[in-house]
């Protein structure tokens, strides 16, 4: 899923879990059930594209994907730093995974193995029904997270 995906489940789990630890752990766990899911990201195709492009656009993502939550819903969950906690917690897969990409095929070996975990569940499909997919499963989530 999208940096942005992750991000908003992130937050929608700090709206309904108090504990900042329980809602880091849940938004980590969720990240990999979420991969799971056939979706459309921009890693989908990244073998077409110069790797200098998928970086910016991973980049420009992360980045809006860590604003986002704050922008939308920081006065709606009962607290920042338990938000903040999920938010980065959601995206933590992704970062890990990133250091393969970026070195590849120069790796050292533990940036594979964390690259093999993530891919071990990481369902990818086209877009528009990747699209679909993706905003149902964040609807969802949002929907629990805020208006339960």
């Amino acid at each position: 899923m999208t940096a942005v995906a992750h991000a908003l489940i992130g937050a929608a789990i700090a709206a309904k879990i108090g504990d900042p630890v329980l809602a880091g752990v849940l938004a980590f766990g969720t990240h990999f059930a979420c991969d799971a899911i056939p979706h459309w990201d921009l890693g989908t195709n990244w073998r077409k594209r110069p790797k200098i492009v998928t970086g910016a656009l991973a980049i420009t993502e992360t980045l809006i994907g860590l604003a986002l939550p704050f922008l939308l819903f920081a006065s709606l969950v009962p607290s920042i730093m338990t938000m903040a906690i999920a938010v980065v917690a959601s995206l933590l897969p992704d970062w890990l995974e990133a250091p393969y990409y970026i070195l590849m095929p120069h790796h050292p070996k533990v940036f594979y193995y964390l690259y093999k975990v993530q891919s071990l569940v990481h369902e990818r499909m086209q877009a528009p029904g990747g699209v679909i997919t993706q905003v149902v499963v964040v609807g969802l989530f949002l929907g629990v997270g805020f208006l339960t």
